[in-house]
């Protein structure tokens, strides 16, 4: 009886030694990444195939977790994605770091794992996954039964990623990602940052942009469903000029804002209702003075003495000068929005499905859909905001996505 007992409280002691040790190895905070990569970061690299059209590093994934799923604008994708995929639980990884990258139309993962954690992982592959998996040493590798013939290359984005700040993630797309976010040039770097109140992305690319560049300006309206300041027009406007009847393109070729309040699709071209912003210069007030007769046909016309103001509807402009301003995030030389999911989704769904806008204004049907495709899962966000600037030939996009 004596032995048994012995026996007993050994066993206990084990079981309460290993649940020690996974508590207290299993992080609550995070490890941040950034370049220069460490060993640990780059040996995981080294199971990348040359052929990842994208590659993502998270120094811990197990906190990270934890943050989508406090994050109410991740949670449910985080929620599904778990559901479809066989991969070992938080616990499971502690203080691993895990590479993730996608080739040939197949998603796979690399993860390095402590002794202990390793032997619970193998216990979990026997048991109760189908998943298809092989190690290498210490590494678990998910979906990629080969060995890669051609390894990852980090030199050709390791410059370009230096300046990023560290993030929970360091995502690498390269030319074949082209169409995804972000709308920049490939290969881009990204440093994301998650915590349970937002989202943060900074992203860098190479860019040969030659174009004038300066400060746009720096509050948008806060009622507006989307509003956003250029220094040069997007292209799109030529587009929004059959919308709307008349050219408004030239009067913020040197750059302007718009605030989108709400746009009527219950006709065959969608209408949208807003006010354009420019500066009271010289050349604005030519045009300005241009379209004032077409525009007072169906809208209004202000002239502040530092700011012209043109709108197509009869309720924007009391909307925006009754609007209360929010700062933006950061600075921007090539352009800066700020969105509002939940009203703005819905519209970007009519105006993406509108033949009347496929045929008749196809950039703006085209920007519709991109734009739903990239926000369509963020209507539990309070707001987004972006900022584009162009310097020493690279451009960098920062997003911020708020949640309620």
């Amino acid at each position: 009886m004596r032995t048994l007992v012995i026996i007993i409280v050994l066993l206990l002691l084990l079981v309460g030694g290993v649940v020690a040790f996974l508590v207290l190895t299993t992080p609550d905070e995070a490890q941040l990444i950034r370049f220069p990569l460490s060993d640990v970061h780059q040996e995981l690299l080294t199971r990348v195939p040359a052929s990842a059209e994208v590659v993502a590093i998270v120094a811990s994934p197990a906190v990270l977790h934890e943050a989508l799923l406090e994050n109410p604008v991740t949670r449910d994708v985080v929620l599904q994605w778990t559901a479809e995929h066989e991969l070992p639980a938080p616990w499971m990884l502690g203080e691993a770091p895990i590479a993730m990258w996608k080739a040939d139309g197949m998603t796979s993962y690399a993860v390095r794992l402590d002794p202990l954690r390793a032997l619970f992982v193998r216990i979990w592959l026997m048991v109760s996954s189908n998943a298809h998996a092989r190690w290498e040493g210490s590494t678990l590798i998910f979906n990629a039964p080969q060995p890669p013939a051609a390894r990852f290359d980090l030199n050709e984005v390791e410059a370009l990623g230096a300046p990023l700040p560290a993030g929970d993630a360091l995502v690498i797309q390269r030319e074949p990602s082209r169409g995804a976010f972000p709308p920049i040039a490939r290969p881009a770097v990204s440093s994301v940052r998650i915590t349970g109140k937002e989202i943060v992305l900074i992203s860098r690319a190479a860019s040969d942009d030659a174009a004038v560049v300066r400060e746009v300006q720096g509050a948008f309206p806060r009622g507006a469903i989307l509003s956003a300041a250029f220094a040069a027009p997007p292209r799109i406007l030529g587009d929004i000029n059959r919308l709307l009847g008349t050219r408004i393109d030239a009067l913020v070729d040197e750059g302007g804002s718009i605030a989108l309040y709400d746009v009527d699709t219950g006709t065959l071209l969608p209408r949208p209702r807003g006010v354009i912003v420019v500066p009271a210069d010289a050349h604005a007030r030519e045009q300005f003075r241009q379209i004032s007769e077409v525009a007072a046909l169906v809208g209004e016309t202000r002239d502040t003495g530092e700011q012209l103001l043109v709108s197509f509807d009869r309720t924007s402009m009391g909307l925006y000068e009754k609007d209360a301003f929010v700062p933006a995030a950061w600075p921007a030389n090539r352009w800066a929005l700020r969105i509002d999911p939940l009203r703005l989704i819905p519209v970007l769904r009519k105006v993406g499905d509108s033949r009347g806008v496929r045929f008749a204004a196809p950039r703006l049907h085209r920007a519709a859909r991109n734009l739903r495709g990239w926000i369509g899962a963020l209507e539990k966000a309070e707001s987004v905001e972006a900022a584009d600037s162009v310097a020493a030939g690279v451009e960098e996009l920062r997003v911020r996505i708020a949640a309620k």
